[in-house]
């Protein structure tokens, strides 16, 4: 993909509502890109989307790489008789950056409608007000309506998925802010994949996949690697970067640094689970990244995980490696990515891809 391609495609990505659970919009448009490189494209019975790319060498081990396709987002919990809408959170996400947000509401025929997150005016804010965090059951959602009657006449019913209203900033040094850059980054990924793909086989078989509910407990990709039986994934997703004033003591991770590989990552409150890299792909991966001249950024942290953390147990064990586009303001209404790294992402990938033969090795030691 060229610059300008990859650039319009991440933003069209960026504007495709799909909260965890209702990701129907990513996966048919998502599935109709991925057809113009491969032959055989389908959607699975949990709603991933699977390109595969058939080896050359049926003696390869087969490789997964994916990125999810749904997004954070929230759930209709009560509807108030003066109809506004109370709300539980779907994914991780702070009650300090929700109020004032513009949201989508989605009703159970699929539309969606404009709401906003109420905040209590500055002016008759206690001081007690003013420095506390208001609870997620404290608040409510407005879309306008007068009565709980007018929301369940637009299909609106408890349940419903919620999400924050679709944005796109472009920034100065070729960076892009706005919703869902986590991971419409990965999915664009997967195109470029896909296009270098069409025009050169690899050795190995290639899975491209665009995951279902990795905000909500991590299943896609679970239940994608037991449809194609893969033998190794690759888990496209962006690192955090530590180069802003609040993160210069969490990690080395920069925008415009290049792409980052998770060295380790590990969720410890209550989940108790996450990824060590695999040897044997970062030994791959650094070598890939050497010959193709792109930067390789590592990170290491603890408090988050991926898909990888469940995958990688499926089977006799699949060995995992997550990496990707680095992104400032993760989980929030507004992420930051530059493009040169997104543009190179995908180049590595690839090179990795191309590098994988009958005699890698799959073991752990």
């Amino acid at each position: 993909m060229q610059p300008e391609e990859l650039r319009q495609k991440l933003k069209t990505y960026m504007t495709i509502i799909r909260p965890a659970g209702h990701e129907s919009r990513m996966a048919h448009q998502f599935k109709a890109d991925l057809e113009q490189y491969a032959d055989r494209v389908v959607i699975d019975r949990m709603g991933n989307v699977i390109a595969t790319f058939e080896g050359t060498d049926p003696e390869a081990p087969s490789l997964m790489v994916f990125a999810h396709m749904d997004v954070i987002g929230f759930v209709i919990s009560r509807i108030e008789p003066d109809g506004f809408l109370r709300f539980e959170r779907v994914g991780g996400i702070s009650e300090k950056i929700v109020q004032a947000n513009a949201v989508m509401v989605g009703s159970e025929d699929g539309q969606y409608y404009p709401g906003i997150i109420g905040a209590k005016s500055y002016h008759i804010q206690s001081n007690e007000d003013k420095a506390k965090v208001d609870p997620f059951n404290t608040l409510f959602i407005d879309i306008g309506a007068r009565s709980a009657e007018e929301v369940r006449a637009l299909g609106i019913e408890v349940g419903c998925p919620v999400t924050f209203m679709p944005r796109v900033v472009e920034l100065l040094n070729g960076r892009i802010g706005g919703t869902y850059i986590d991971d419409a980054a990965g999915l664009v990924n997967l195109l470029q994949i896909a296009e270098a793909l069409k025009k050169k086989p690899a050795r190995c078989t290639v899975h491209l996949v665009g995951t279902v509910m990795e905000e909500y407990n991590a299943r896609g990709a679970m239940i994608a690697a037991r449809t194609v039986k893969t033998d190794m994934a690759i888990c496209l997703l962006s690192p955090g970067a530590g180069d802003t004033p609040d993160q210069k003591s969490v990690n080395n991770v920069v925008l415009g640094g290049g792409p980052a590989v998770t060295m380790f990552n590990f969720h410890g409150k209550g989940t108790l689970n996450g990824n060590i890299v695999h040897k044997g792909m970062y030994d791959l991966l650094k070598e890939a990244a050497k010959s193709a001249g792109i930067p390789l950024q590592r990170a290491a942290y603890r408090g988050a995980l991926s898909d990888t953390a469940y995958l990688q147990l499926e089977g006799g064990y699949i060995p995992c490696l997550d990496m990707g586009t680095p992104d400032r303001y993760s989980h929030s209404p507004m992420e930051c990515c530059d493009l040169n790294d997104l543009m190179q992402t995908g180049r590595l990938v690839t090179e990795f891809i191309y590098r994988v033969d009958r005699n890698f090795p799959l073991g752990r030691y």
